[in-house]
């Protein structure tokens, strides 16, 4: 019962098992979604980082045991990554499509210290380099927000 909890969380609403590209599949899902969530405040977004970190680097390291190391069907770090890019950030579309495809970039480019945190071991290794790919798409996404008359 416990395999399956973790395995129902960890990839996502079983996101984490599409055939091909599942990280990027977990966070289109989860973009869309986003969309529909009414506005909140920069207190709500933190209560749900603070709740999710540590359970998403909880269930990342029981599923580790189960499909091996940073196995591609882990994809909740995805999900952590994508509330750091989106921290207090109100859904729209553009904002949506743009904070997609800065984290995709990050998360698949891996640039410094992203490639270096992929040495971590267990489940925090898994959840790091999405939280730091996050952090660069929050800031890059901010600054777009700032000086662009699309958003």
């Amino acid at each position: 019962m416990k395999k399956h909890v973790i395995t129902f969380f960890g990839s996502f609403f079983y996101t984490g098992f599409f055939p091909f590209a599942p990280a990027t599949f977990a966070t289109l899902i989860w973009a869309v979604c986003y969309l529909f969530i009414p506005p909140v405040g920069w207190i709500f977004h933190l209560i749900a980082l603070i709740v999710m970190l540590p359970v998403s680097i909880y269930i990342a390291e029981v599923m580790e045991g189960y499909f091996g190391h940073d196995a591609s069907v882990i994809v909740i770090d995805e999900f952590v990554g994508m509330q750091v890019t989106f921290f207090a950030i109100a859904p729209s579309p553009l904002t949506v499509l743009i904070g997609f495809l800065l984290f995709r970039i990050f998360d698949i480019a891996k640039p410094f210290p992203i490639d270096k945190s992929q040495r971590i071991k267990g489940g925090y290794g898994v959840v790091v380099d999405d939280v730091i790919a996050g952090l660069y798409s929050y800031i890059i996404l901010k600054v777009i927000m700032k000086y662009s008359n699309l958003i």
